[in-house]
């Protein structure tokens, strides 16, 4: 997982204090919030053993957590690395999740009752035991957690995290109509071609007989033109669109270096909002151009081919 870290919080727990001259156990506890490169909050919390605090990094800092998984649930937290510093740290052991842990304690706990039930031993005893076995296993070992909270559309951070996200919608969006306006035109050119030569060649048998169709296979031409040049406005202008959010994006990232920096969010989303009337025409050219039978016949022929 890799993003920003946005918060950071360590609290140390004594495990097992006696006196300053004996020997003394500690745990430490980590929160971490972390802003991805999807513009998603992650909450990232673990416990480690000792008493420094040996995380080297801080809030600001661009950070990658290494863990593995099974299925779609982590199953061991293994590094920790700070992008901005160049610093790492490697866990002394990996760190299993909160649910590797529930699923060993079901485990154990099913095992001692059930063979003291099996021996005829006091199930009630034995569970007594075992409770307290687990709680000393919850305290005693370390684990890890990874979850994703909801953004908060109250707060500075949630509200920004949310636009974003809109706009990460938004530019998958327009990357797929720029591909699919690319194609049409260039089916289109095809298709212009195809119509020309039609039309030549019925120019070239009698031009007096096949003057209406020569005339319609015209105006299909006309539209086509006119719905390639449609088609080349939108796809400069979604390009613009997709740089400017890319921009957008680039700034939200650094949005606490740059706290004044102006919004461009709401100004991309109505030049949007703008274009949907050529892409309206263009629905519209495409309606004119299925009433042309020679434009179906030769649009037929080319999936075929």
């Amino acid at each position: 997982m890799y993003g920003k870290l946005s918060k950071r919080s360590s609290i140390v727990e004594a495990l097992l204090y006696l006196t300053s001259q004996l020997p003394s156990f500690y745990k430490r506890h980590y929160t971490f919030q972390i802003t991805t490169a999807d513009r998603t909050l992650k909450c990232l919390q673990f416990s480690v053993p000792g008493k420094s605090d040996v995380i080297p990094i801080h809030r600001g800092d661009v950070v990658s957590v290494l863990y593995t998984m099974q299925g779609y649930l982590m199953k061991q937290l293994v590094a920790i690395a700070n992008h901005t510093t160049g610093k790492s740290y490697v866990l002394p052991n990996p760190v299993p999740s909160a649910n590797q842990h529930f699923i060993t304690l079901i485990t154990i706990v099913t095992g001692f009752v059930l063979v003291s039930f099996l021996n005829g031993g006091n199930v009630f005893f034995t569970s007594i035991f075992s409770a307290i076995g687990v709680l000393a296993y919850i305290k005693l070992t370390n684990n890890a957690q990874l979850s994703s909270p909801t953004l908060n559309a109250t707060h500075a951070e949630g509200i920004r995290l949310i636009a974003d996200q809109r706009l990460l919608a938004q530019q998958r969006k327009l990357e797929q109509r720029v591909t699919e306006l690319t194609h049409e035109y260039q089916s289109n050119q095809v298709l212009i071609e195809q119509i020309n030569a039609l039309k030549q060649k019925m120019t070239q048998v009698d031009q007096a007989v096949y003057s209406a169709r020569i005339y319609r296979a015209t105006t299909a031409v006309d539209i086509l033109n006119q719905q390639i040049a449609n088609n080349q406005r939108l796809i400069r202008e979604y390009q613009h669109m997709l740089k400017m959010i890319e921009i957008e994006i680039d700034t939200s990232w650094i949005a606490d270096q740059l706290p004044d920096a102006e919004n461009f969010s709401r100004r991309i989303l109505e030049r949007l909002d703008e274009l949907k009337e050529i892409e309206e025409q263009n629905q519209s050219l495409k309606l004119q151009l299925a009433a042309y039978e020679e434009v179906n016949l030769l649009g037929i022929e080319q999936y075929g081919e």
